[in-house]
């Protein structure tokens, strides 16, 4: 499964894009941004997007002018039996 992390310059970025996307009933999360994913400007926050909501996502943010730095798409790399130990 595909997911997508808006990453941003600094956190204010971030936590702005946040409540825009919360207030506009598209879910997000406020997540590490992924190391492949970060580049020299990348504050280390992101939020993530599953594939779903990426389109309503964009909208919110073209329709508030919110600044970002860059969406990452990103293969998940999650391991279901990752920390499982029976």
């Amino acid at each position: 499964m595909k997911r997508y992390y808006i990453l941003f310059e600094n956190y204010d970025q971030g936590l702005k894009l946040h409540d825009l996307l919360d207030r506009a009933g598209v879910d997000n999360r406020i997540a590490p941004a992924p190391a492949s994913a970060r580049g020299e400007l990348c504050c280390g926050m992101s939020l993530l997007i599953i594939p779903e909501n990426l389109e309503r996502a964009k909208k919110v943010i073209s329709e508030n002018n919110a600044v970002y730095y860059k969406i990452a798409e990103i293969e998940n790399a999650l391991e279901a039996k990752r920390d499982r130990y029976c």
